[in-house]
C-alpha cells in the first residue's frame, strides 16, 4: 500500500494548535474552535460527486454502444440499427454507487436487443455492458473483429394476452390500454449479493421506455416496459397490438436483466420465471450475457479504477 499525503488547510492547523494550548477549552474558547471550523475549505458534497459519476458514464455509454455491431439471425441475417438516444439513465442506490445507461438496437424499428452499459464507484469498481436479446431469432454482438456475443437461442416468445380487450383504434387509446395491461404484470426479484436471498418486487415504470410499430411484422402499436429497482431496469416487458387472419389482438413476452432468480406474474399467475444464472459472464452463446471492459481503452483519461478481480461481478 503506497503512503497517502494528508493536507491540512490553515483553519485546521489553527484548531489543532488550540487544543493544544487548551486541552480542556471553556466555553469562549469552545465558540473560537467552532468559528474555525466553519472557516475551513468545506468537504465536497456527495451531490458533487454523484453528479461527476453520472457526467462520466453519459460519456463512456454512448461511446461503448456506438462501436458494437448487433445482427440479428444466422439465415437472412438483419443487421440491426441502433437508437440513437438511451432508453433510461440509471442508478441503484440499494446495490452501491452503480450509474448506467440502456441502449436498444431494432430491426424494422422492432426491439431486437438491449444492453445497459455501466460503471461501479463503489463497492465494486468495474464497466459492464450487459446484452438481453428480446428478438425471436439468434442475435450475435460484436466490436471491430472481438465476437462478445453469439446466441442461437431466441430471446422472447410471445403469448397471446387472453382477456385483454382489442387493441383501440387511436394511438392515443392503445397508449391507455398497454399501461393498464402493463400494470396487470408484477415481477419478484430474488437478490443474493449480500449471502443471504431478500425477495423484493421490482417497480413498474408506468410509460413505455419505447414505443413502436413494425408492419412488416404485422405489429400495430408496441410499447418496451421495464420494471427496475431504484432506476435500474431488471426485467423488461414487451406488448404487440398485433393485425392477424382472426383480427387484432394482444400478446406479450418477457425478458431477465439480471442474474438472480426472477419471477413474474399478471395478476395471480406466475407467467414466467428464470433461476439464478451465474454463467452470463462466461457463457456468451446464451440470450442474456454480461462482459467487463477498460473504460480507459474507450476514452482515455477517464477516472482510473481497479477491475475485477473475479468474473463473480454481481448484477
Amino acid at each position: 500500500m503506497s503512503a497517502t499525503k494528508c493536507t491540512i488547510n490553515e483553519p485546521q492547523k489553527l484548531v489543532h494548535f488550540a487544543v493544544l494550548m487548551h486541552p480542556t477549552p471553556n466555553r469562549m474558547s469552545i465558540v473560537f474552535l467552532a468559528s474555525l471550523l466553519l472557516a475551513a475549505d468545506p468537504v465536497p458534497a456527495a451531490a458533487d460527486t454523484d453528479k461527476a459519476r453520472q457526467e462520466e458514464v453519459a460519456r463512456l455509454a454512448p461511446a461503448k454502444a456506438k462501436i458494437m455491431e448487433v445482427v440479428v439471425g444466422d439465415e437472412d441475417p438483419a443487421k440491426a440499427d441502433l437508437v440513437k438516444e438511451p432508453l433510461l439513465r440509471w442508478s441503484n442506490p440499494t446495490a452501491g454507487s452503480v450509474y448506467g445507461e440502456v441502449f436498444l438496437w431494432t430491426v424494422d424499428r422492432r426491439p431486437a436487443a438491449i444492453a445497459s452499459i455501466y460503471r461501479w464507484y463503489h463497492p465494486f469498481k468495474d464497466s459492464t455492458v450487459e446484452f438481453v436479446s428480446v428478438a425471436e431469432r439468434g442475435v450475435q454482438a460484436k466490436e471491430g473483429d472481438v465476437s462478445h456475443w453469439n446466441t442461437k437461442t431466441p430471446g422472447t416468445r410471445f403469448a397471446d394476452l387472453a382477456g385483454a380487450q382489442p387493441p383501440a383504434e387511436s394511438a392515443r387509446g392503445r397508449l391507455g390500454q398497454m399501461r393498464s395491461l402493463a400494470r396487470e404484470f408484477a415481477t419478484e426479484l430474488a437478490d443474493k449479493r449480500g449471502g443471504d436471498e431478500v425477495v423484493r418486487e421490482l417497480r413498474l415504470l408506468d410509460q413505455p421506455a419505447y414505443r413502436y410499430d413494425s408492419p412488416s411484422h404485422k405489429v400495430l402499436d408496441g410499447g418496451l416496459f421495464a420494471f427496475v429497482e431504484g432506476t435500474d431496469p431488471e426485467s423488461w416487458l414487451m406488448l404487440e397490438a398485433i393485425e392477424s387472419t382472426t383480427g387484432r389482438g394482444w400478446r406479450f413476452a418477457l425478458a431477465r436483466m439480471n442474474i438472480d432468480a426472477l419471477r413474474v406474474r399478471r395478476n395471480d399467475s406466475i407467467v414466467q420465471s428464470w433461476d439464478g444464472l451465474r454463467d452470463a459472464w462466461s457463457d456468451r452463446t446464451r440470450p442474456y450475457v454480461m462482459f467487463n471492459f477498460d473504460p480507459n481503452k474507450l476514452l482515455p483519461g477517464t477516472s482510473p479504477l481497479r477491475q475485477p478481480q473475479s468474473k463473480e461481478s454481481p448484477e
